[in-house]
């Protein structure tokens, strides 16, 4: 039975495209809303030149998140204020610590954001120093 279907009876006749200037987190917000693995990209010319997959985009993750390199990786809680991210980075690199990744997600609320960074030069406890009087709370510290 699997021998007589083709590839034609199965496939989507309704395909997204993106374009291949469209910023990585949009073909991302694409394909995680409409559930699909991989999007055709389209070049100038109306034509596809590839096609961006959910390998792609854990790639890019890797490489955001600092993944392949050793440091130490900080999960903390923070308020929503103007310049609360200035704070952590200056304090970071005030007590010599060097940035490798930096991500910032929701908080618990409206009020707060959630912020993961890998940073090279500072012990767990020498984080904890720099942004004892920053942070919210601490969720995570640990060498990785």
């Amino acid at each position: 039975m699997m021998s007589k279907v083709n590839v034609r009876q199965v496939m989507s006749k309704k395909v997204l495209t993106v374009k291949e200037d469209t910023p990585i987190e949009e073909a991302a917000r694409i394909m995680a809303d409409s559930k699909i693995g991989g999007l055709p990209v389209m070049g100038s010319a109306g034509r596809v030149t590839g096609i961006i997959t959910e390998t792609d985009l854990f790639k890019v993750f890797l490489e955001l998140m600092g993944a392949r390199r050793k440091a130490t990786r900080v999960t903390a809680l923070i308020s929503d204020n103007p310049n609360q991210l200035s704070k952590v980075t200056k304090a970071i690199a005030q007590h010599g610590g060097n940035f490798i990744s930096f991500g910032m997600f929701a908080g618990n609320d409206v009020n707060s954001n959630l912020i993961t960074f890998k940073v090279n030069g500072l012990s767990n406890d020498e984080v904890k120093q720099a942004l004892g009087k920053i942070v919210l709370k601490f969720r995570d510290i640990r060498q990785g």
